[in-house]
């Protein structure tokens, strides 16, 4: 029996230890952090030094809502990860139409989306046509799951992109990579 007592004590303590590392609680922050130290790339976009490698790309280029064989232009991020990633998407104009497997059932998000799925839609308000419009920054932050000891959690930041939006006409959205 007095063994019993101080075993039971020592084992409830562990687990209690344990049980804050591996905890995912917490909601994730609120504003994403980005590296501060930038460096310069390609198509005037520009990615962390030693940030892993990430692409966009965007079709059609061009788009007007009154094309019918599409619900916007799509954006799809070429990255591949080793962990399970999320995708979270802003916009500065427009919005995110999500259009997947499996009911292929269109849905109107907001300026910024957070999913699993590395494609998405951007579109923009059909009562906006006619009208001069700005030009647009679409940003990813690919971001991963982070555990920290005591329970609390959030995401980090993986890497990120930005694509811009530039208009031919006033309608027009033409995807400038």
């Amino acid at each position: 029996m007095r063994l019993f007592f101080p075993l039971t004590i020592y084992i409830v303590i562990i687990i209690i230890l344990f049980a804050g590392c591996i905890s995912r609680g917490g909601e994730p922050p609120l504003a994403t952090t980005t590296p501060t130290t930038l460096a310069p790339s390609t198509a005037g976009t520009t990615v962390a030094p030693n940030s892993p490698d990430i692409s966009l790309e965007a079709a059609p280029g061009r788009y007007n809502p009154l094309m019918s064989s599409t619900v916007g232009i799509r954006l799809s991020a070429r990255y591949n990860a080793s962990v399970p990633v999320v995708y979270n998407w802003t916009a500065d104009y427009g919005y995110f139409v999500t259009w997947n497997a499996p009911d292929y059932r269109v849905t109107i998000d907001n300026r910024n989306i957070v999913t699993d799925q590395p494609s998405i839609y951007w579109s923009y308000p059909t009562a906006d046509m006619g009208t001069k419009k700005p030009p647009v920054t679409i940003r990813l932050v690919i971001e991963t799951e982070r555990l920290i000891h005591g329970g609390s959690g959030g995401r980090g930041t993986i890497a990120w992109k930005e694509i811009h939006i530039g208009w031919v006409g006033n309608d027009t959205a033409v995807a400038e990579i």
